[in-house]
């Protein structure tokens, strides 16, 4: 039970900013986040120590987000997130907030495995190591793979400009 505490409190807050990232909605992370540490707690005795802690609770809570978004259908309306910044340059963080917002929407649309690697390497900050022991594969594929989500990303993200 102690070493799950020491677990909680470190990678609480972690978890949170990524949930944060693919949802865009802060008390959808939270919940979510909750949910995540909750379902590791049970299923500690499940992880295979192939990766690091941080990508196998990665990889439980984008599962749970998957979940969650299919239950509620849940698309995020880039303008009405809630995020806050400095005040200085309200436009500029206005057109940053859509964009993150647009990005979210189409790493979302993205084929599998991509979405997931991207999702990881974006919002986790995940190494290729790490990405590759979540899938049980090389390095070498999470560099490849991750890059072909992002020639996709980009491609998708040009019809905005």
């Amino acid at each position: 039970m102690e070493q799950f505490e020491k677990i909680y409190e470190k990678y609480y807050r972690k978890i949170y900013r990524f949930l944060l990232n693919m949802s865009g909605v802060p008390s959808l992370a939270e919940e979510l986040t909750q949910e995540t540490l909750y379902k590791a707690f049970l299923h500690i005795d499940q992880y295979e120590g192939r990766g690091s802690v941080y990508g196998w609770l990665c990889k439980i809570a984008r599962n749970n987000y998957l979940t969650e978004r299919k239950k509620q259908r849940l698309f995020v309306d880039p303008e009405n997130m809630q995020e806050q910044g400095s005040g200085e340059d309200l436009e500029g963080e206005a057109v940053d907030r859509q964009l993150r917002g647009l990005m979210r929407r189409e790493i979302r649309h993205l084929p599998e495995p991509y979405t997931s690697v991207c999702a990881l390497r974006i919002y986790g900050e995940l190494t290729y190591a790490e990405i590759a022991a979540a899938y049980g594969k090389s390095e070498s594929w999470a560099k490849v793979t991750f890059f072909r989500g992002k020639t996709m990303l980009t491609e998708r993200m040009e019809k905005y400009r």
